[in-house]
């Protein structure tokens, strides 16, 4: 039977018993002073004192785990993410402004309309952000995370039956205007740290068919539910968990049959209008297809949005026409304040702009895996892969759709798109990867 090292491809710098791992070059042997130290710093780690209810004498209670995050166990935070997010929160404000303030003034009436709706969601994104990075704690998480993925698969059944409706599309669930909220950011967030604690859990048998079809099982539920409404975030949702249980471990075999199910399962999704007629609306997946392949042939109706973003992308040239003067949010692109805010990006910044937008969120998702390679442990560390993960591959999937790589999706560029719950989500899953950094082993050895 291989060894924990030998069968997880991914090992974090301390070890579940709180040590850290041996550099290569250095001798393994101990003296007996130094052995006995350190059995007991183990031992005074994994014993806890608690009092007695009816007799009210101490008692010494051994614990399984050690206490790594306590608050006076906590260094830093990476500086780096927190810049990098602030910087892309702030252009998207501009931006955001930008092109929208047309569609605004011509629809509303109030040209600031969307800009004041944003920098409120940019605050409370802000205070999420910080009350989690200070607050929160990795460990009451993990004991939390099986009752909020329940909570967010009620929430994603409650949308399809009650949720508001936007553009044909049923993903909102809230009171009036305003406070409303989309379970499936929720659920991304959720299968995050259910997934997580279910592969740190079943470390040891991770490489059983059983455990990957429950692995499977548990991702599943809540991506089938919001790609009912959303295929694209139910991928997301899909992918995100596969790639935490490919840090676990499991077997490539397994994998290789998960990509293969998972594809007929989209294809399934594409396909049903055509099989079976009552769910003839769904029909709109497979025309994004076809216009994908040729959007010249369908640029007045299906195909539309995508020529006026390929338009808008290639008018930029180097530096683009300049702030606020694009012309393909004047009417042209619908809500290009939205998903299509990167082809605006590029018509009013050119490629300069577009370049900076990519560069920095590959600051982002570097300095994000330097955080998880040098997680406390295995769970955080999970976590922690899995949130760069699904805010890098949403980047990736919205960029793509601008330049039409992939077929037009529903999926935001994080931190830049216009959006109140989307910014929510994101901005508690950075507090959290800030909140993970913090007990980083490098950052502590540094700062002692």
């Amino acid at each position: 039977m291989p060894n924990d090292r030998e069968r997880t491809r991914f090992t974090p710098l301390v070890t579940p018993n709180g040590s850290g791992r041996s550099g290569s070059g250095r001798s393994s042997y101990r003296s007996r002073s130094s052995r006995t130290t350190a059995r007991s710093r183990t031992s005074s780690r994994q014993t806890q004192t608690v009092r007695g209810k009816r007799t009210g004498r101490v008692i010494r209670k051994k614990s399984n785990e050690p206490k790594i995050y306590a608050f006076s166990n906590r260094g830093e935070a990476n500086f780096n993410i927190i810049a990098v997010t602030i910087l892309l929160m702030v252009f998207g404000v501009v931006m955001v402004t930008s092109s929208s303030y047309y569609y605004a003034y011509t629809t509303i009436g109030d040209s600031l309309y969307f800009f004041r709706r944003q920098m409120i969601w940019l605050v409370v994104g802000l205070i999420a952000m910080l009350l989690v990075m200070a607050l929160a704690r990795m460990d009451w998480i993990r004991k939390w995370s099986l009752v909020i993925y329940l909570a967010s698969i009620f929430f994603c059944i409650l949308v399809l039956l009650i949720g508001n409706s936007v553009n044909g599309s049923t993903r909102w669930l809230g009171i009036g205007d305003f406070i409303t909220f989309q379970p499936s950011e929720f659920a991304k967030m959720a299968v995050v740290l259910y997934v997580s604690h279910l592969v740190d859990l079943h470390r040891e048998d991770i490489t059983k068919i059983q455990t990957f079809i429950l692995l499977l099982a548990v991702i599943a539920v809540p991506a089938g539910l919001v790609a009912i409404e959303n295929l694209t975030s139910g991928i997301i949702i899909a992918a995100v968990g596969v790639l935490i249980m490919y840090m676990g471990g499991v077997s490539y075999k397994h994998l290789l049959m998960a990509v293969v199910a998972g594809g007929v399962v989209i294809g399934l999704f594409l396909l049903a209008p055509l099989i079976v007629p009552s769910l003839k609306e769904y029909t709109y997946r497979l025309l994004r297809v076809q216009a994908w392949l040729d959007p010249f042939q369908y640029a007045l109706d299906d195909g539309y949005q995508t020529v006026q973003s390929l338009y808008a992308v290639g008018s930029g040239g180097f530096f683009g026409r300049g702030l606020g003067q694009s012309i393909q949010k004047l009417g042209f692109i619908p809500e290009a304040y939205n998903d299509i805010i990167f082809a605006i990006i590029c018509e009013e910044m050119g490629l300069f702009g577009a370049a900076l937008v990519v560069l920095l969120f590959g600051i982002f998702t570097w300095n994000g895996v330097k955080v998880s390679l040098s997680a406390p442990d295995r769970f955080s560390s999970f976590v922690c892969a899995g949130f760069v993960g699904q805010i890098s591959l949403q980047a990736i999937l919205n960029i793509a759709v601008n330049t039409n790589l992939i077929p037009t999706t529903g999926v935001s560029l994080p931190f830049i798109s216009y959006g109140g719950s989307s910014m929510l989500f994101l901005m508690a899953s950075v507090g959290l990867i800030l909140n993970i950094s913090s007990y980083n082993t490098k950052t502590k050895s540094k700062t002692a």
